[in-house]
């Protein structure tokens, strides 16, 4: 049983009652390269869905691109070149850093732009049923009309301060009122029956849940905590005028991503790209710093934290060639692949049921590979130590962090036998050479 802490209901609430599990994540909106905040929550949702499918679940999970946007314009015409070619780009760089965190790909990743027909025809059902109204070529949600909005955030209309922008439309009948439907022809627009324009952005979340689930409420909800209110918040009222029921039966935040205990934000101008970060680290670093923390709470990034994750995910490096090269060279024949240790096996699924406490998993890590290492000491490698270690290393899978270890290639046994050899005739000169370029084979640990 998997539960996770819902917003809504500030409880822990059960993920699903049978085998198969409906998924969306806010994804983002491709202008430009994404920055660590932006990947904290797909990489927590990516631990989950590797639990999912451990525990044999079928997972339907929906990760929406938004590729049209004021930003996207404003790209295009920063980069001198058409909206179409800036999605096109940061798409594809956006997918670029998923394979370099090796995190799976969602079942369906849709994008606006192919679904403008489906987000006309949903917000001609809410003027239909009165929710939505029409000024000049602009269509709005009428916000009064739903007595539980703000629910979501625990906010109360009479409680907030009206934010206007400077483009609102003066005559919405409320300043929480927002666009459906925006009346312009800058950038890329399609025609509809209030004129040119094109879908607002909480309009196309909820279009993209009604037509990718079959308009059923969803088993979880998720993005970072700034999306609360009043993106989610604007989604969840639109369905729940529409279908009567609601949209999610999980809403899951993430805490912001800090650095040097300032938001990270675009607009600051404080971020670390994604990209910049693994190949100035390594991608196992990244996903160590954000899984090394409660998911619902912020992480600040500090240059100490940064160099703690390295040396950790050093030491797990360690262990796995450590315990490979000795099972090599002493040709020890494993009795049973992939047979856990229960306790740990069960410790950690545990752990990530309960609102995948990654933090517990790492410590339960830190557990494994300290008994380990006792093992090494003792010569100890028979069935229950090899156990121990293929529990070890189902938990770094399960964690989607990526090594390389073990199948050594024709070439690297012979290298590894050769080195040996030297050593046994005191040869250190030629054994330390050897041993370098082992070292940066990756098949020996670095000191």
């Amino acid at each position: 049983m998997v539960k996770i802490f819902d917003s809504m209901s500030k409880t822990k609430k059960q993920l699903t009652t049978n085998k198969v599990v409906n998924l969306y994540l806010c994804g983002p909106t491709v202008y430009n390269y994404i920055h660590i905040g932006n990947i904290r929550p797909v990489i927590i949702i990516d631990v989950l869905c590797r639990l999912l499918i451990n525990e044999k679940y079928k997972i339907n999970y929906v990760h929406n691109i938004t590729d049209i946007d004021d930003k996207i314009i404003d790209q295009a015409k920063k980069e001198k070149t058409t909206e179409v070619k800036i999605s096109n780009k940061y798409f594809q760089a956006y997918l670029n850093d998923l394979k370099t965190l090796n995190i799976l790909l969602p079942t369906k990743m849709p994008r606006v732009t192919n679904y403008i027909s489906e987000n006309i025809k949903f917000i001609e059902s809410l003027i239909a049923l009165k929710n939505a109204y029409i000024v000049k070529n602009d269509v709005y949600f009428e916000v009064d009309k739903v007595s539980s909005y703000g629910a979501l955030a625990n906010k109360k209309l009479d409680e907030l301060i009206p934010n206007y922008r400077t483009n609102d439309n003066r005559e919405k009948k409320s300043p929480f009122d927002f666009a459906l439907w925006k009346d312009t022809e800058i950038g890329i627009n399609w025609e509809s029956p209030w004129g040119k324009g094109r879908p607002g952005w909480h309009t196309e979340c909820v279009t993209f849940i009604e037509n990718l689930f079959d308009g059923k409420t969803i088993n979880f909800h998720g993005g970072g905590v700034d999306l609360k209110f009043p993106h989610h918040e604007n989604e969840r009222v639109q369905f729940l005028v529409k279908h009567n029921q609601s949209l999610a039966n999980i809403w899951w935040h993430n805490g912001h991503v800090n650095l040097d205990n300032e938001k990270m934000s675009k607009s600051l101008n404080n971020v670390i790209l994604v990209k910049d970060f693994c190949q100035k680290y390594q991608p196992n670093v990244l996903r160590y710093l954000i899984l090394n923390h409660d998911h619902q709470q912020p992480i600040n990034f500090t240059e100490q934290l940064i160099v703690e994750a390295i040396n950790t995910i050093k030491k797990y490096q360690t262990i796995l060639q450590l315990w490979s090269y000795q099972i090599f060279i002493k040709t020890i024949k494993i009795k049973e692949k992939n047979k856990y240790d229960k306790k740990y096996y069960q410790l950690v699924i545990n752990y990530l049921s309960d609102n995948i406490n990654t933090t517990n998993v790492l410590t339960t890590i830190s557990n494994m590979i300290k008994e380990l290492h006792d093992k090494i000491n003792k010569n100890d490698f028979g069935e229950q130590s090899q156990t121990v270690f293929q529990t070890l290393v189902f938990t770094f899978k399960i964690l989607g962090f990526d090594f390389k270890f073990g199948n050594y290639s024709k070439s690297i046994q012979t290298k590894i036998k050769t080195w040996e050899e030297l050593k046994a005739k005191k040869d250190f000169k030629k054994a330390d050479l050897l041993r370098t370029e082992l070292q940066d084979l990756g098949i020996l640990p670095k000191n």
